[in-house]
């Protein structure tokens, strides 16, 4: 039974544990927030003050809501190595990113003198940080397990394709389709010459023997046109 308790204590531990450290993580985020803005603002002063605050929340979100994202994707949904390695990387550079970001602010506000690596970090560091979030999202899409799946299966069913057409392409010029050809063209040429010399009078078409073609349809395509083709014979005169 104490057994029982404890480990009922020990999974109650946990979920405290884990939601303490949730709430930390979302307070830290929001103080970066905060300086993240005031660093982003500076960089659209020459929008309207609309578009340079709605801008620079744009920014905050791209780079903070990296941050959460690759931590719930890390502890809940990533389940490939790469996927769990590209997240663990993308997270550790968006913290020195959100550490940069606070020192910085803070050293404004006071009016200290800045590093010249934070200048520049101001000057042109803080915007490059889109880029690299574009990068860790696209390297974690393309790591997702199931679209390196699904383009498997794009190029086995590609590759499929492509061989069956190489095989039918190879097919057409073997000698079976060259003696079906010749037969072919030999048919339509006593077909072509029964219409021709179909319609003279007294004219009776020579059936052309073609493999493939019974009696009846040789009959039918000699006289295509329903003509009464009939041979005369001279009359027998009674008075003989």
């Amino acid at each position: 039974m104490n057994s029982v308790q404890d480990a009922f204590k020990h999974n109650k531990a946990r979920k405290n544990v884990i939601a303490g450290g949730a709430l930390i993580l979302i307070c830290i985020t929001l103080l970066s927030c905060v300086s993240s803005f005031m660093i982003y603002r500076e960089g659209f002063a020459d929008m309207p003050q609309l578009f340079q605050h709605t801008l620079s929340i744009f920014a905050v979100v791209v780079v903070e809501g990296a941050f959460v994202w690759l931590v719930y994707g890390f502890t809940r949904a990533f389940s490939s190595f790469l996927e769990r390695a590209i997240s663990f990387v993308g997270m550790s550079f968006l913290v020195v990113v959100m550490l940069i970001n606070i020192v910085t602010h803070f050293m404004l506000v006071k009016r200290l003198e800045l590093h010249p690596f934070q200048q520049a970090w101001i000057n042109w560091g803080a915007v490059s940080i889109f880029i690299g979030v574009l990068l860790i999202v696209l390297a974690i899409t393309l790591a997702d397990p199931v679209i390196r799946l699904i383009r498997l299966e794009l190029r086995y069913t590609g590759r499929q394709q492509e061989i069956i057409l190489e095989a039918k392409t190879e097919g057409l010029e073997s000698d079976r389709i060259q003696t079906a050809m010749a037969e072919r063209a030999e048919w339509e040429a006593g077909q072509l010459a029964s219409r021709i010399m179909g319609g003279g009078r007294g004219y009776q078409a020579e059936p052309h023997a073609i493999s493939g073609f019974n009696r009846t349809t040789q009959q039918s395509h000699l006289n295509p046109a329903g003509y009464n083709v009939t041979s005369y014979a001279p009359e027998h005169d009674p008075k003989a």
